[in-house]
């Protein structure tokens, strides 16, 4: 039986468990997690400049391949999502900035593609292909990055490190543009290692091969920019519209449904399978040791919890102390080195021959100087922000190793029962990224509505490692959300200086004369730094602050099943006889074997 079968198999025998358990947010948990196992979906975005034919492509896979509009103008102006369903009927919709679902007519979608309203989160589309073998594909057409505003450009923050496949979409007849390198080099820093990335030359001659000139230098500027070496595929012009795109959508269908995808995926949905089993050994366990406490206990049980509580206050705290100063540090840290690039490129053009080199110092300038010194002064910004982090990190384990050996051991002594409780908890929080990934999921969309309010909105933020089992050193690991938020503010970097020093090369430069040049050439310099200051200033305010909540979501998750599983207060299990609960406890256990 392979790996997914065996999660199939698997998933049926913890629906009888969860059903017994009968927690209302286990339950919702458990489902998003079977809709994954029961339709399992391949994320492929389309990324690439306005007018390269991407929303093309996407309608040559779809048996109506009229179903996103075409132009020779730029038309995309929202991102559209394509569900790929061989069991539906078409359907329009629009998802919208509160998660709400609006089912639209056809004249009415395509308006918005190219005009969407303020409201408007994507749209989706949910129809047929011409082969069902792409069934469960989800391809995102999104707009050209020249046409990208910034909301736009949050959501494709979230979902292209996340994404199975990226195909990049260039048009033979134009090649790469200023703004597709800046793409590109957006894309390579954000992407994680397992995305691929294909390369689609739209628009070819007919006849061409790989071997053409003008298509190897396309092809090797995109591996330079995303550090990748990538696969490409050449689509010929079309009059009649009927681009043969076969083996490039061969290709993607075959890398998805390859067995490394489909192992990685079955070892995904494990560990999904795991969380949910951990929560329901902390409720059971939670259940027998309230049942085989003694009266007396419960006085004890209490003290316990209040002594132990003391130190979620003395961690968030912590936390917000850490981070109030990374904010702060951060954007004196940015003041400084915005003028530390000026003062070494001032001095640069200062020295250079105002007679004979002005056309030499522009292009070094925007194609190597002013990149690396801010390529250098973002890694600064980032080292230490990562020392921070990691100091703060060994801050709270050592919090959290007093804290629980202390309960280990009084909880051994005085309510020897709740032992095996702690031990659970504590194991729900220790694991790999897949499931603390999982865990910060579940934080992040319960809020205020539950845990299924905001499942379509979910981060992939979370711990790689909170520590090891009870009885060991309980630690916390560099995390998945600080990798991210590094990933973030290197790419806002490297995005908003090359947008500045492309606004910087165009107008009259050329047109200076030799006596003034030096001096233009340095309010230039002044105004791409400027640009480039308060793009970063705003990018790390905004992610310090995303990263903090992750920090504090995962302690008080931590606490909170403490306190859950210490209460008295009346739950489903009540009535469950404890000869039945044992049993129970027993299937779960046998369930990690399967």
């Amino acid at each position: 039986m392979s790996n997914f079968n065996n999660c199939i198999e698997r998933q049926n025998k913890i629906d009888s468990v969860v059903n017994k358990v009968n927690d209302n947010s286990i339950i919702a948990k458990n489902l998003l997690i079977k809709e994954r196992i029961i339709n399992p979906a391949h994320y492929v975005v389309m990324l690439g400049e306005t007018s390269t034919g991407k929303s093309a492509l996407i309608n040559s896979v779809l048996n109506n391949n009229k179903t996103l509009i075409e132009n020779a103008k730029p038309t995309t102006g929202v991102i559209t999502e394509v569900v790929i369903s061989n069991k539906s009927e078409d359907a329009y919709l629009a998802i919208n900035k509160d998660s709400s679902l609006e089912e639209l007519e056809k004249e009415t979608f395509d308006e918005l593609v190219v005009k969407p309203d303020d409201n408007l989160h994507r749209l989706r589309y949910i129809g047929k292909s011409k082969d069902n073998k792409y069934e469960g594909m989800r391809l995102f057409d999104t707009p050209g990055y020249g046409s990208l505003i910034s909301y736009h450009e949050e959501v494709l923050k979230e979902f292209i490190p996340e994404s199975d496949v990226v195909v990049y979409v260039v048009s033979y007849k134009s090649g790469l543009s200023d703004d597709d390198y800046q793409f590109l080099k957006y894309v390579g820093e954000i992407i994680n290692d397992n995305v691929e990335v294909v390369l689609a030359i739209n628009m070819c001659p007919p006849q061409l091969n790989s071997d053409n000139k003008r298509i190897k230098e396309i092809h090797e500027a995109v591996n330079d920019c995303i550090h990748k070496e990538v696969k490409v595929f050449l689509v010929e012009s079309n009059k009649e519209k009927n681009l043969n795109t076969k083996e490039l959508w061969d290709y993607i269908y075959r890398s998805v449904n390859s067995e490394e995808k489909i192992e990685e995926l079955s070892k995904t949905l494990y560990s999904c399978q795991n969380y949910i089993l951990d929560e329901c050994k902390i409720r059971v366990t939670s259940q027998i040791a309230k049942i085989e406490s003694k009266e007396a206990d419960l006085e004890e049980k209490l003290n316990l919890d209040r002594e132990f509580l003391n130190n979620r206050k003395e961690i968030l705290k912590l936390i917000e102390e850490t981070f109030t100063k990374i904010a702060d540090k951060s954007l004196t840290l940015i003041t400084k080195s915005s003028e530390k690039i000026k003062k070494e490129t001032y001095g640069f053009i200062d020295n250079s021959d105002k007679w004979s080199k002005k056309e030499e110092t522009f292009a070094y300038m925007q194609s190597y100087h002013i990149p690396k010194l801010v390529e250098r002064e973002t890694e600064n910004l980032m080292n230490y922000t990562e020392d921070e982090i990691n100091q703060l990190d060994q801050k709270i384990e050592n919090i959290l190793n007093t804290a629980i050996k202390n309960l280990q051991t009084k909880v051994s002594i005085e309510i020897p029962v709740y032992a095996e409780v702690i031990e659970s908890i504590v194991k729900k929080h220790v694991g790999d990224g897949i499931k603390q990934g999982l865990r910060e999921m579940f934080i992040t969309v319960g809020g205020n509505g539950g845990v299924g309010a905001g499942v379509a909105n979910a981060a992939s933020k979370g711990l790689k490692s909170f520590g090891n089992l009870f009885g060991k050193t309980f630690s916390r690991e560099t995390h998945n959300s600080l990798k991210h938020f590094l990933k973030v503010i290197k790419a806002t970097s490297i995005k908003g200086i090359s947008a500045y020093l492309a606004v910087f090369t165009e107008g009259i430069f050329y047109l200076y004369d030799a006596l003034t040049w030096q001096g233009k050439l340095k309010d230039r310099t002044d105004e791409a730094i400027s640009g480039w200051k308060n793009d970063i200033e705003k990018s790390v305010s905004k992610e310090v602050m995303n990263l903090k909540e992750v920090n504090d979501d995962e302690i008080n998750d931590l606490f909170d099943d403490f306190v859950k599983s210490f209460n008295k207060e009346e739950d489903e299990l009540d009535s469950v006889e404890i000869d039945e609960l044992i049993k129970l406890k027993l299937e779960i256990l046998e369930l990690y074997k399967f």
